[in-house]
């Protein structure tokens, strides 16, 4: 048997010994006697492990810390093919729909150039549209994201499109709308639960004047005012889905963004209400001020530091996830951004660049761009990539966001961050999920010994491993 290279054995200065492998995503609790017992093996100091325990050892195979020579060669070969097999799955068409790209709206990082003007669908790209729908034949489900501009500019046309959508032989799982909220009056929200909106991304990037700053209208002028009341008539509605307050972060609001995390929270809680926070990309959009972009270590730092200041995260909330493919619109072979005049896009980051078309609805055949296609689908794959091979966290990566790998590795893009955060803030990371992992446990069980007091001196207490009375 053979020391797995994605191990990372590790000693954390508040909680002790672990040792963590990437390719069953499996954290392991450890006392001293097993840590050295680990290092000898990592080391090849076979006789310090002579009287290693039996269940240790299986324990050890079970969860790939130790392999057979190859062994690993053949599970990424496995989930190369797992991603594949989703990627080119035929269970559902996800299609991202902008009405429109007009926004009414300047916000000085928007990368959308094309949004102060530009037509609201046509009837016939909605026709064009239908007909793409009905020949998808082989997809058994339909998923809809409602995206711009600023989709609610074109509202008549999402209600004519859903209608339409409803009145085919089609399995219409519901649909998703992004918009900025401006526009999200009480008629609109009477709506929603019709037209099958089952989730609202709004953004608001700071208290008040914050926000004033960086997200105003096409003519001047505030706007936060009116979003909080548009939010607040949502939240008072008969609406039965979601909201999600997105706060578009950078080094010129990260400092506020907890005052309104927490205002927000407190005068809506008990909603069916959350807010998140999301990088800032300018290399989307170079002339604005790149100095204040949140590089991936100073956004893992500013993420840590929100557990640290005592924001409440749901436990495991910085445990590597089960997405371990990157699996997103880009490289899905069923799924498309859909612009108003009938242009298909792989990304949403690349609506309204012509250079990123792969096709149009208005073509006999809609995918006239099949290249960039493959290079989105298949290109992108980082089990196909020998750097992505060799490193350590490549099964809880899978390769980072999929448009800056194109950018970087297809389109000879210079200093993109594509990399996932946990290839430089995995023990940060694993270190904060135990830390709440750790004070549920105790509020649960009341000081429940730690490893090694009264067991066997190591235990799993990776999330899907661990009770929920235990996960909290």
């Amino acid at each position: 048997m053979e020391w797995s290279r994605f191990n990372r054995l590790f000693r954390s200065e508040r909680f002790g010994p672990f040792l963590y492998n990437a390719l069953s995503n499996t954290l392991l609790e450890l006392d001293e006697a097993h840590f050295r017992l680990l290092e000898a093996l990592r080391d090849h100091r076979n006789g310090e492990n002579a009287g290693a325990d039996g269940g240790f050892l299986a324990l050890l195979r079970q969860r790939k810390v130790l392999v057979e020579p190859g062994e690993e060669d053949l599970l990424l070969l496995t989930r190369q093919y797992e991603r594949n097999a989703r990627c080119f799955g035929a269970g559902l068409l996800g299609l991202t729909i902008c009405p429109t790209l007009r926004c009414n709206f300047r916000c000085p990082y928007c990368f959308e150039h094309s949004q102060q003007d530009g037509p609201v669908m046509s009837a016939d790209t909605v026709a064009r549209l239908l007909r793409f729908i009905q020949g998808s034949r082989e997809v058994g489900h339909l998923s809809i994201i409602w995206y711009g501009g600023e989709p609610l500019l074109a509202f008549p046309r999402i209600v004519d499109i859903t209608e339409k959508i409803e009145a085919l032989d089609v399995t219409f799982d519901g649909a998703s709308l992004v918009t900025n909220g401006y526009l999200l009056d009480a008629e609109k929200i009477a709506r929603l639960n019709a037209l099958r909106i089952n989730a609202i991304q709004i953004t608001l990037d700071g208290p008040e004047e914050v926000h004033d700053r960086r997200r105003v209208l096409a003519g001047g002028g505030p706007t936060f005012q009116r979003i909080l009341g548009n939010v607040a008539a949502l939240m008072a509605s008969s609406y039965e889905g979601t909201c999600t307050i997105r706060v578009n972060v950078d080094k010129h609001n990260l400092p506020r963004f907890l005052e309104l995390r927490a205002s927000l929270l407190e005068r809506f809680a008990g909603k069916r209400l959350m807010v998140n926070a999301a990088q800032v990309d300018s290399s989307l959009r170079p002339e604005y001020d790149t100095a204040c972009n949140l590089s991936l270590r100073e956004w893992a730092d500013f993420t840590l530091g929100l557990h640290r200041s005592g924001v409440a995260f749901p436990s495991g909330s910085f445990y590597p996830t089960r997405n371990l493919d990157s699996i997103c619109v880009a490289v899905m072979h069923h799924e498309y951004v859909v612009g108003p005049e009938g242009e298909l896009y792989k990304c949403w980051s690349d609506v309204g660049k012509p250079a990123m078309v792969i096709g149009n609805l208005h073509a006999d055949d809609p995918v006239t761009n099949a290249a960039l296609r493959a290079q989105y689908c298949s290109g992108t794959d980082a089990y196909s990539d020998a750097e992505c091979r060799s490193c350590d966290v490549l099964p809880i990566c899978g390769g980072g966001c999929a448009n800056l790998r194109l950018r970087a590795k297809h389109l000879g893009e210079a200093g993109l961050e594509y990399c996932s955060p946990y290839r430089e803030h995995l023990i940060p990371c694993l270190e904060a999920y135990y830390d709440s992992f750790r004070t549920r446990e105790i509020c649960a069980a009341l000081l429940r010994p730690r490893a090694g007091q009264d067991g066997p001196g190591y235990r799993v207490v990776s999330p899907d491993d661990v009770g929920p009375a235990r996960r909290g």
